[in-house]
């Protein structure tokens, strides 16, 4: 789902905007990006191939320019359905966790939310917050969380992963979204970020759940100040790098 803070830009990246000090930083997903990542480079070809293999009649009826046309942007139709899914998915979790009954009107999502409610029955967790937003003004960055919850005894927090896999750069997530210095609401309230003392992924597929657990939280955080400082050079800088040419 999409932060009610949160404002997308022309070229899909994400800011955060303080309803009451006008502050915009840019999203923790969004600073990530700067980072190659290359299982998402693998997964498009993947996709690719995918679609030509479901659709070779037609490709093979129409001319090589229509065709080159459409096979480039084939991964991204495949990518705004996932997408669409998961942030479904996440809606659905987010309004059980605060004690909703909501109806699940989309077959695609069964599987999903059968092993959330497994996850549910085994691990019994206690929702402290759920979809709430974080704000670090120290490194200037924000991002919303999935779920912060009491867990064998450890304040743990969750984020909810949906696809075939979960991947080591998904700890500077976590690390970062956990040291946000406050919590803020669609008012600008503020209050304290309840002290984390685990982090966990919650990996669900349409026929299994894990709840796997992030390490090296301090590493990734400095991963994560790393990218943060990418990020900065990418937007900030670099567009000033060049003069004019004489």
């Amino acid at each position: 789902m999409k932060p009610s803070l949160a404002v997308t830009q022309p070229d899909g990246s994400r800011r955060y905007v303080h309803p009451v000090s006008g502050e915009v930083v840019p999203s923790v997903t969004t600073v990530l990006r700067c980072i190659a990542r290359p299982q998402l480079d693998g997964w498009a070809g993947r996709m690719t191939a995918k679609y030509a293999s479901e659709h070779w009649d037609e490709l093979d009826a129409m001319d090589p320019v229509q065709r080159l046309e459409i096979l480039k942007t084939a991964h991204k139709d495949e990518r705004v359905t996932h997408t669409a899914r998961g942030t479904l998915i996440h809606e659905l979790c987010d309004s059980w966790s605060k004690g909703g009954n909501p109806v699940i009107l989309d077959k695609s999502v069964d599987g999903f939310m059968t092993q959330f409610f497994a996850f549910l029955g085994t691990v019994n967790p206690s929702y402290i917050e759920s979809e709430a937003t974080v704000w670090n003004r120290e490194h200037g960055y924000a991002g919303t969380f999935d779920a912060i919850a009491m867990i064998d005894g450890f304040v743990t927090l969750i984020d909810i992963k949906t696809g075939r896999g979960v991947y080591p750069e998904y700890g500077m997530q976590l690390a970062a979204l956990s040291h946000g210095e406050c919590i803020v609401d669609d008012r600008g309230n503020e209050w304290n970020m309840p002290k984390v003392t685990r982090h966990a992924l919650l990996h669900l597929r349409p026929r299994s759940w894990k709840l796997v657990p992030v390490r090296k939280i301090e590493e990734c955080y400095s991963a994560f100040l790393a990218a943060r400082r990418i990020f900065w050079w990418n937007y900030e800088v670099a567009p000033s790098v060049l003069g004019d040419p004489r």
